[in-house]
């Protein structure tokens, strides 16, 4: 029987705890693949969810541009796409409303400082 996200595949910010590995956990259950992202290390979170093939950590602070950008790049490269994005991670920010992809670097970078 297949889940609502066979075929799809998620990034979870803060996903190696609480919510966001709570987030991870029922991505995998529904049949997602999932990156999960996190300032602290996610192999753990690996470990716990049980579904190697499935999911891939990915270190980042969300807080640094490079390191968005590397998450989605391993996302695509593990993957092939990137269908679903959790911002779960615990910082908050001061941006403007702003579609995301119309954010320059560095107001992104300056929101989180």
């Amino acid at each position: 029987m297949g889940g609502r996200l066979d075929g799809k595949v998620a990034i979870v910010t803060g996903g190696a705890a609480g919510l966001g590995l709570a987030y991870a956990r029922r991505f995998v259950a529904e049949g997602a693949r999932v990156v999960i992202a996190d300032i602290v290390d996610g192999a753990g979170a690996l470990k716990r969810l049980d579904a190697p093939p499935a999911t891939h950590a990915v270190r980042a602070d969300v807080s640094r541009f490079a390191d968005c950008e590397r998450m989605v790049d391993e996302a695509h490269a593990r993957f092939g796409c990137v269908d679903v994005f959790v911002n779960n991670a615990a910082v908050f920010a001061t941006l403007k409303p702003t579609p995301f992809e119309a954010i320059a670097e560095a107001e992104w970078t300056a929101s989180w400082r």
